[in-house]
């Protein structure tokens, strides 16, 4: 019987999603980007799921893009297979997104974790973008995306040497927003989701947007999103209930509305 891509499991308000390719150390194939995909796409549709964490296996993360793949296509079906627009779709997903990293996550992995919103690192992580050493480059957003958290030289000098980055560099230079003790990156990743889960969800769906658009947006242009959605966030239900519980001295309990 054949093993299933991905596992996913449902913790209280959390969906959590495994990549379980562990024998090719989640290399990312067409078929296992299409279930990760449907599978986030579900999660995001379920107005009972509040935060996403997606974890790999001790050894990876995710060791890359399936070289498989992408050695039996050719430029005009690359292109059109809507192979690296997988990623795009991830990063399009309201519901909060957290990573969980233990081992590796090179080239297509680390895109993957770039489209997340939240990355929690073990202490073995390694993240690393080797597409030059094959004669390729990024295609699923790493130039961009990477460029944009670290700065012009690092990201060069990963892309273009192939410099890999420890845990504790990566967290240095803000790739990541923690480092756990040795086998507690998904355990941490949860109780991450689990705070994210007890807050409101509009709220927290409008936090990730304007979070988001300061990426591409100039900062007059932001700050007035930003404004735009604090008004539009306090006609809504949640808002209420947050500033009753806040005057009654008890948790809020929110339905989206």
């Amino acid at each position: 019987m054949t093993e299933p891509l991905i596992l996913k499991q449902k913790q209280g308000c959390i969906g959590q999603i495994t990549l379980n390719r562990p024998q090719k150390l989640n290399a990312l194939s067409l078929p296992m980007l299409a279930e990760l995909v449907a599978t986030i796409r579900e999660y995001d549709a379920a107005t009972d799921v509040r935060a996403i964490v997606i974890c790999g296996q001790a050894r990876a993360f995710a060791a890359g893009a399936d070289v498989g793949t992408l050695a039996q296509s050719g430029a005009i079906a690359l292109y059109t297979s809507g192979f690296s627009e997988h990623w795009d779709q991830i990063a399009a997903c309201q519901t909060p997104i957290i990573a969980a990293v233990q081992g590796y996550a090179l080239g297509g992995g680390l895109e993957l974790l770039m489209a997340c919103d939240i990355i929690i690192a073990a202490p073995d992580a390694v993240f690393g973008l080797p597409e030059t050493t094959l004669g390729i480059i990024p295609g699923a957003g790493a130039t961009q995306r990477l460029t944009r958290t670290l700065g012009k030289s690092l990201a060069m000098e990963m892309v273009l040497a192939g410099r890999r980055l420890t845990a504790t560099e990566a967290c240095t230079q803000g790739l990541v927003s923690q480092i756990t003790q040795a086998g507690e990156a998904v355990s941490t990743a949860m109780a991450v989701a689990e705070r994210i889960a007890q807050a409101g969800p509009l709220a927290t769906h409008m936090a990730k947007a304007a979070l988001l658009a300061s990426y591409d947006m100039p900062l007059t242009a932001g700050i007035k999103y930003e404004r735009t959605l604090s008004a539009l966030v306090a006609a809504s239900e949640d808002r209420q209930a947050g500033l009753s519980a806040l005057a009654s001295k008890t948790r809020p309990i929110f339905h989206g509305r």
